[in-house]
């Protein structure tokens, strides 16, 4: 069972205000529009007397292009690096996120490197232009899990569609050891846990304007940051 939405866990009587973090948003371009919805949200503008929250990422696609041109390695290490300056990554889900390759890698980066994870759905969101919303995307945390080996170490593993029926595999882009994430149990051996089993996922339908940064703090307090 895939976490529930906790959207008023921090409005209720007695319990502290967030604390501001560094977040990562992982996204697929062709949601950009609905993306900069929750970049301009209250819950990050910035004011004279309050600095606002820290967000990384790279939402100039030509600085994306750009470094997909140079190679492979040159945009891992730009996910890299965006993603070790924060606590948590939080995906933003539209109808297609779950297929896209990088998306998989920003959350296995959030694992490697024992991050926050969160997702949340913006399919809801309304286009700036039609004003049509998205299908509902699957989540994209349904594809990567955690997976012990015989030597007793834990691995990260892809679910991949092969000749038609999807199988799980060992993650090709890091084939070293990770430790189990905080917010997860550790799993068995032939036994892969699916990181949505374990990963809250909310949708910006509910209050996500006010909540979103109680999300984010959330899933960065479950992760140790």
């Amino acid at each position: 069972m895939e976490r529930c939405d906790l959207s008023g866990i921090f409005s209720l009587s007695g319990i502290p205000a967030p604390t501001k973090r560094r977040v990562f948003f992982s996204f697929h371009y062709k949601d950009v529009f609905r993306v900069n919805v929750v970049r301009k949200s209250g819950e990050f503008a910035q004011s004279s007397s309050d600095s606002g929250r820290h967000i990384e990422g790279y939402y100039d696609k030509s600085l994306w292009e750009k470094k997909r041109t140079e190679s492979d390695e040159a945009l891992r290490k730009m996910i890299r690096d965006g993603v070790h300056n924060t606590s948590a990554v939080c995906v933003l889900i539209g109808s297609a996120t779950w297929q896209r390759p990088w998306v998989r890698y920003e959350i296995a980066r959030s694992v490697i490197d024992g991050k926050g994870l969160l997702g949340v759905n913006i399919n809801s969101i309304k286009h700036h232009e039609t004003g049509e919303v998205n299908k509902l995307g699957e989540n994209p945390c349904r594809y990567l899990g955690v997976a012990a080996r015989q030597n007793g170490s834990y691995y990260l593993c892809e679910r991949r569609s092969v000749s038609g029926k999807y199988k799980w595999e060992w993650y090709g882009k890091h084939t070293t050891p990770i430790e189990v994430p905080k917010y997860m149990k550790k799993p068995r051996q032939g036994e892969p846990l699916r990181l949505s089993e374990f990963v809250r996922l909310y949708d910006w339908k509910n209050n996500g304007h006010a909540n979103i940064g109680a999300w984010i703090d959330l899933a960065a307090q479950e992760a140790g940051r």
